[in-house]
């Protein structure tokens, strides 16, 4: 079962305004910030899979573990905006 919790955000006027020129979905995009911000928060706090990823990618580079940590994390945001933006221009079918 999914639980979904609401917030009330208080935004200023002046970055609605630079969201709304943008085109950009303020809900959207806040759901997003916390989706990625979560998913990184459990790439950090699973030390299984970062020791994994860090082995793998140390094998074929000369990263350092804090490097390849960063770089997890950057892939990880990368492939849930990926994923975002597949699922964004689905709603267009």
């Amino acid at each position: 079962m999914i639980t979904v919790t609401e917030i009330s955000l208080d935004v200023p006027d002046k970055a609605k305004e630079e969201f709304d020129s943008e085109g950009i979905d303020l809900r959207t995009f806040v759901k997003e910030a916390i989706e990625s911000k979560v998913f990184e928060l459990e790439l950090k706090k699973s030390s299984k899979m970062r020791r994994l990823f860090v082995e793998s990618i140390s094998s074929k580079s000369k990263l350092t573990e804090e490097e390849a940590d960063k770089f997890a994390v950057e892939l990880g945001r990368k492939m849930k905006k990926g994923r975002s933006d597949e699922l964004q221009g689905s709603e267009g079918v």
